[in-house]
């Protein structure tokens, strides 16, 4: 004869449970759930209440102190996956949850349950995809006082969610990078974009390291020069680069450097193509004679030829290439056409023998929009 598991009174043969007790238990732990997850999405609850309200709960169905705090952990859960069914977690839920868990200890003795560890999982991920959305709105945020309070607002959010110090930092450089490349969508940056984003660098402290891992802020500036060729200035952003082996012409600035760059050249190549043609006469046994004739005639094709790789440099009035082998400038009004490339650009001389001349610099968006608007000031 069994026992029943809930109240302890004889439960039959091969019984462990009274059906009544087991829909009690059943019905009891619902409710407890309910509560939790009730209780977890508002503000204002009262936690003596709360656990009075659990506790009265348990007591008519069977539930321990232990399946009290399992009951809890799955509100938890509930609430979280309540706060997020939206696909936003606003600051106010993001605390609410917070403290409930604070609250309620939920350990991780309380989440062996693996929905109620990746609640809580879903929720440290939705906050931080907050924190970046905030903060790449900080990145962007306009000059003037609302510019400033979007930072300051910032920042005291990063002091609430009291991430590490390197934690913080690379939430803030990820942020500002994703900031860039929404701006460069349309392929171009403001001025008030530019200085948003210096502002917000300035602000954090953030060095050029910090946010160059991916290229960031070398994109920026690059599109900052484009920016300024295209209203006819004449850029200048290259800071202190060292030396180039350019001999610059007097009032000729020099306004971007590009290492490593494949030049190609198209060459003509000739070659003479015949054949040979005739009877062969037998003369004697196992000896032949072939009177035959050879024609042959000129053949040509061009293809494209890696002449050398070196440094490019753009200036206001010429394009340069230095090489171990290849040495020469190109002026803006003695190239007839530009030709952009994925990874680079080809240039054509205005000569009657000209053949088409290529640089591959890894970036050909960069280097055509540069070079064309540049050689709009002739």
């Amino acid at each position: 004869m069994g026992n029943c598991k809930y109240c302890g009174g004889k439960a039959g043969f091969l019984r462990g449970k009274h059906r009544e007790c087991d829909a009690a238990y059943q019905t009891g732990r619902q409710q407890l759930v309910a509560l939790a997850s009730e209780a977890a999405g508002r503000p204002d609850f009262s936690e003596s209440a709360l656990r009075d309200e659990l506790a009265a709960v348990a007591a008519g169905s069977y539930i321990n102190e232990d399946g009290i705090r399992a009951a809890i952990a799955t509100g938890w859960r509930n609430a979280v996956q309540e706060g997020l069914a939206d696909g936003i977690l606003t600051q106010a839920e993001e605390s609410r949850l917070r403290d409930f868990h604070e609250r309620f200890a939920i350990a991780e003795q309380d989440q062996q349950d693996r929905s109620v560890r990746a609640a809580a999982a879903e929720l440290e991920s939705a906050a931080r995809d907050r924190l970046m959305l905030d903060a790449r709105l900080a990145a962007i945020a306009p000059a003037g006082a609302a510019g400033h309070g979007h930072l300051s607002e910032l920042e005291a959010t990063l002091r609430a969610a009291e991430l590490p110090q390197a934690e913080q930092r690379r939430l803030l450089s990820q942020a500002w990078e994703a900031a860039v490349a929404g701006s460069l969508e349309d392929s171009a940056l403001s001025l008030d974009e530019e200085n948003a984003l210096i502002r917000y660098l300035r602000h954090f402290n953030l060095s050029q390291s910090d946010v160059n891992g991916n290229g960031a802020f070398t994109s920026m500036i690059q599109s900052a020069v484009i920016r300024e060729a295209a209203d006819g200035l004449i850029p200048d952003r290259l800071g202190d680069i060292g030396p180039v082996p350019f001999n610059l012409m007097k009032s000729e600035q020099l306004v971007w450097v590009i290492d490593d760059v494949d030049y190609y050249e198209v060459k003509t190549r000739r070659e003479r193509r015949g054949s040979s043609h005739g009877l062969s006469i037998r003369v004697a046994k196992g000896l032949y004679y072939r009177p035959s004739t050879f024609s042959s005639r000129p053949v040509e094709w061009e293809e494209t030829v890696h002449e050398d790789t070196g440094l490019l440099g753009v200036t206001s009035k010429h394009i340069y290439f230095h090489g171990a082998r290849k040495r020469f400038r190109i002026r803006y009004d003695r190239i007839v056409s530009f030709e952009p490339y994925r990874d680079g650009i080809g240039v054509m001389r205005d000569a009657q023998t000209a053949k088409p001349q290529t640089f591959r610099t890894g970036d050909g968006w960069f280097i055509y929009n540069l070079a064309t608007n540049l050689a709009q000031r002739w």
